[in-house]
């Protein structure tokens, strides 16, 4: 192949990147879904996946309680299991798609009841981008560590 070929090659697939980046954005995709579960899967659970990773390598355990399930809000609890052996609860609640607030307490001996006395919650940001509810979740968190 010359030389003027392969600089064709590059310009053809450059223009297919091109096309494809200056192509009209698609406004369905700012919008909130309208089933909360498909909210609570793209969104939380990519997000929830992306930290259980990142908590595993500093040793500590995330795991979902797939025995909750909230009819109303269709958010998930999660039950994290720190390093040496504390327990905390990680409960999404909230009315979709109005509202959403991470509830972290520490663990009860029964797996459907909450520490109020030992608990932090943090108001989120309802969004379709992970970034801002991370963002979120971490900004919510540094607040309640700074007091």
């Amino acid at each position: 192949m010359t030389f003027t070929s392969q600089l064709d090659e590059m310009l053809v697939a450059l223009r297919q990147t091109q096309s494809r980046l200056l192509a009209p954005m698609d406004h369905q995709q700012l919008l909130l879904p309208e089933d909360p579960e498909i909210f609570v899967e793209d969104v939380l659970g990519y997000v929830m996946d992306e930290w259980r990773q990142d908590l595993l390598k500093e040793g500590h355990v995330l795991e979902e309680v797939t025995s909750w399930k909230d009819p109303v809000s269709h958010y998930p609890r999660f039950e994290l299991r720190l390093r040496g052996g504390a327990m905390v609860d990680l409960l999404f609640a909230g009315v979709y798609p109005e509202s959403l607030h991470l509830h972290i307490s520490r663990s009860m001996a029964s797996k459907m009841q909450f520490s109020d006395a030992h608990a932090v919650e943090v108001p989120l940001l309802v969004s379709n981008d992970p970034n801002a509810l991370l963002y979120s979740i971490v900004g919510g968190l540094r607040d309640f560590v700074k007091r």
